[in-house]
C-alpha cells in the first residue's frame, strides 16, 4: 500500500506543479496566493492527503493506509475532502491517467479547476491548519518524495598485523626481571645453576642466554 500511495501523491503532486507553473496559471489571479500558501513541503503534504483519500475510497485499503500514515493525523482529512468528491475526482482521475507532459497539463488544469470549485480561501484555510502542517511534516519525515536508497555500511578493512621484529624479541627476552637484583635470592640461585651447567659442560655464553630468559 505504500507503494500504490506513493505513485499516486507523486503523480498528483507533478500536476499540483505543474499548475503552479504552467502558462494559464501565471495568468490567473489565484496562482500567486497558490504558490504562497503551498511552498514544497505543504505542495507534497497535500499530493499524499488527496491521494491517500482517494485510495481510502476503497474500504479495505482503509487499515493498511492507515497503519502506512500512522503519526499523521491524515485519516481525520477524509471525511472531509469526501464532501468535495465532485470537485476532486478529475483531478485525481487526470492525475491517475497522466503518462505524457500533454496529459500532465491537462491534469494542471483540472487541479485548478478544483481549487476554483473548493474556493481559495478554504484551501488556505486547511493547508495553513496546526493539523495539516504536523500531517506534513510527518508526511515529509516518513513518505518523502524523493527516498534515499539505504547507505551500506563502511566496510574497515582489517590491517594485517606487521611481523615481529627476531631483534626485538630477543632483546627482551634477555632483560632481567624486576625481581632480580645483585645479591637477591634469585640472583643467588642462578649463580648456582650457572655452577652446576657449566660444570655440566655447557659453554658460559650459552648458559647466561638460557638463564637470562628465565627472569
Amino acid at each position: 500500500m505504500r507503494a500504490q500511495l506513493l505513485d499516486l501523491a507523486r503523480r498528483m503532486a507533478r500536476a499540483i506543479r505543474a499548475a503552479l507553473d504552467s502558462r494559464a496559471a501565471l495568468g490567473d489571479d489565484i496562482a500567486p496566493r497558490l504558490r504562497e500558501i503551498l511552498p514544497p513541503l505543504r505542495l507534497w503534504g497535500l499530493a499524499v492527503v488527496l491521494a491517500s483519500w482517494e485510495l481510502s475510497r476503497t474500504e479495505r485499503n482503509r487499515a493498511a493506509l492507515s497503519a502506512v500514515l500512522s503519526g499523521s493525523g491524515v485519516p481525520s482529512f477524509w471525511g472531509q475532502l469526501d464532501l468535495f468528491a465532485g470537485q476532486l475526482a478529475p483531478l485525481v482521475q487526470a492525475s491517475r491517467d497522466a503518462t505524457t507532459p500533454e496529459e500532465t497539463a491537462e491534469a494542471a488544469l483540472r487541479f485548478l479547476e478544483a481549487v476554483r470549485a473548493v474556493g481559495l480561501p478554504l484551501v488556505r484555510q486547511v493547508v495553513q491548519s496546526r493539523a495539516f502542517r504536523v500531517a506534513a511534516e510527518v508526511i515529509g519525515r516518513d513518505l518523502p518524495e524523493t527516498e534515499q536508497p539505504p547507505k551500506k555500511p563502511a566496510m574497515t578493512a582489517n590491517k594485517p598485523t606487521p611481523p615481529r621484529d627476531p631483534s626485538k624479541v630477543e632483546a627482551s627476552s634477555v632483560e632481567p626481571s624486576p625481581d632480580w637484583r645483585p645479591g637477591s635470592p634469585l640472583a643467588e640461585r642462578e649463580e648456582t645453576a650457572t655452577a652446576y651447567l657449566i660444570f655440566l659442560g655447557w659453554p658460559r655464553a650459552d648458559v647466561e642466554r638460557f638463564l637470562g630468559g628465565k627472569r
